[in-house]
């Protein structure tokens, strides 16, 4: 039997047919609703609509502080309708079938653990760069989630405080980040640059782009070695659609060449490789989860 997949997400909710084998097929996506969460079952309902006499089971990733165990979205990122709701109680007003919902970026810490750059690695942690910095942190083959299920929240780290404000990993590593850096550094309006154009710029050459990219891997080398010292991991997977680009992820390793020769005492280099998978890895991760971790129908389910 198969199963439907959901990845919601800020801009865009993905969906997916997958197969026992991991296959995906009768992909789709939709808006992410923004008015009610009213709007927002309803397209979800629309989905299974269509496909439910197929699935046997129904994993959801979605952004915000998740407990996978009961089904609970304490938090949901920007999709302020879902905080505060289980998730799968919502589901159960429309299907019997058992759910599952993580955290997006643990989703993809679990897909490449169990299918992608992580697999058959005691040890590996998963960073997701985009908005901010998600992702997750395997240890003993398995997905630390923490005392507060928090654990992989990357973004929070704290680099340091200045007078008006606290200065996060997540905002010195976001992609929105890096694109205004490059901005100021061609001396161009704010707004004007997409990741693309960043990328298009770098790659032909523009020496104050690439060094604003220097610059953005540098606050991301800081952090790696610091995690490298706590958690100690095999690997470290990177993901997001930045790492798609082969000089993020070349220009990433020289500054760790660079840091490691600068810093003697440094006990062990991180080791990066890129994430296999992109747009799936939230699809296959909610679907990893789903086995370890579905929760089942209830006794009774208001089916409408």
């Amino acid at each position: 039997m198969d199963y439907l997949a959901f990845d919601i997400g800020g801009s865009f909710v993905k969906y997916g047919i997958i197969s026992k084998d991991n296959a995906i097929f009768s992909r789709g996506k939709f808006p992410t609703p923004r008015n009610s969460k009213e709007e927002f079952l309803e397209k979800i309902k629309e989905v299974y609509e269509q496909c439910k006499e197929d699935v046997s089971g129904i994993a959801v990733s979605m952004p915000g502080k998740i407990d996978i165990f009961n089904g609970y979205a304490y938090s949901a990122g920007v999709l302020s309708y879902l905080e505060e709701t289980n998730i799968v109680d919502m589901f159960h007003e429309f299907t019997s079938l058992p759910v599952a919902v993580e955290n997006d970026g643990k989703c993809a810490a679990l897909a490449e653990s169990w299918f992608g750059a992580l697999k058959d690695m005691n040890s590996g942690i998963v960073l997701v760069f985009g908005t901010g910095v998600g992702g997750g942190i395997v240890i003993n083959n398995h997905l630390h989630r923490g005392h507060n299920n928090i654990s992989g929240e990357f973004s929070f780290i704290l680099n340091k405080k200045n007078e008006e404000s606290v200065d996060s990993f997540g905002y010195r590593a976001s992609v929105i980040s890096l694109i205004k850096s490059v901005e100021k550094a061609e001396e161009l309006p704010e707004g004007s640059l997409s990741g693309e154009d960043v990328f298009s710029l770098i790659n032909s050459g523009h020496v104050k782009a690439y060094k604003a990219l220097e610059e953005y891997c540098d606050n991301i080398v800081v952090q790696l070695c610091n995690l490298q010292h706590i958690f100690d991991p095999q690997k470290f997977a990177i993901g997001g659609g930045i790492s798609e680009q082969q000089i993020f992820i070349e220009c990433l390793k020289d500054r760790l060449k660079v840091y490691s020769e600068a810093i003697p005492y440094l006990l062990a280099v991180p080791d990066i490789v890129q994430c296999k998978f992109r747009n799936d890895a939230n699809l296959l991760g909610a679907l990893a989860n789903f086995r370890i971790n579905q929760v089942k129908k209830p006794l009774e389910v208001n089916v409408t």
